[in-house]
């Protein structure tokens, strides 16, 4: 789910996609039913075991767990997101290799509706792959995500997540802009600093090229 609509991802048993389908956000506001739209959707479906939701939402943030419990999540969300509405369900999810805990939020009637639709759902964020993927990091790394007009940045030293934010841009230069300027205020060494770009199919604005002239190692993952 995505603030344009959301993406449909069937895998085989070997997690490899199969199908996709894309339904806009227009769409989901024409239908008069969204119980009745996503029950529809889910017969249509061949058998499955599983089902994960990735929501992407700008309303997260990552706490130390020491400091963390579930009572107070949304009071800790609302701390660094002032914004964030009271239609929302709130999540959380424990990272033992960072000792952290990454608190986010999606509209509670939406999750209502494709909870009672699809009994064998998994939520997780958007940044979970990422996070996951780097349990084993070392040395000092960005992590940067590309979405539509914005990139979500965790920037890591060893296994310690030193920062994360997201960052709205419209240019390359603007990505190029934030990267160099987080290095140069954590102090980390553009020579051996890695930089790793997590891409979805549908962006294409493409950083890297540039990045190189600043940074020597950049690699590029299409997620």
């Amino acid at each position: 789910m995505h603030p344009d609509g959301f993406s449909l991802f069937v895998h085989n048993e070997n997690n490899k996609i199969i199908s996709s389908e894309q339904f806009s956000q227009q769409y989901l506001d024409e239908q008069i039913d969204l119980e009745l739209f996503f029950h529809s959707l889910q017969t249509s479906l061949p058998e499955y075991t599983s089902v994960n939701l990735i929501l992407e939402t700008d309303f997260y943030t990552l706490i130390p767990a020491a400091l963390f419990k579930p009572e107070n999540a949304a009071s800790f969300l609302k701390l660094y997101k002032p914004t964030l509405p009271e239609t929302v369900e709130i999540f959380h999810t424990f990272y033992k290799h960072t000792e952290s805990v990454l608190i986010y939020a999606y509209d509670k009637q939406t999750i209502k509706v494709l909870q009672s639709t699809f009994s064998l759902i998994t939520v997780q964020h958007h940044l979970h792959p990422v996070i996951e993927e780097n349990e084993a990091v070392e040395g000092e790394q960005v992590s940067l995500l590309l979405r539509n007009g914005q990139i979500d940045c965790l920037v890591w030293r060893n296994t310690n997540i030193q920062l994360i934010n997201s960052y709205t841009y419209q240019t390359v230069e603007d990505i190029v802009f934030h990267i160099v300027n987080i290095l140069h205020h954590l102090h980390f060494n553009n020579e051996t600093a890695k930089i790793t770009i997590y891409r979805g199919k549908n962006i294409k604005i493409s950083p890297e090229t540039v990045l190189k002239k600043y940074v020597q190692s950049v690699n590029c993952v299409e997620i």
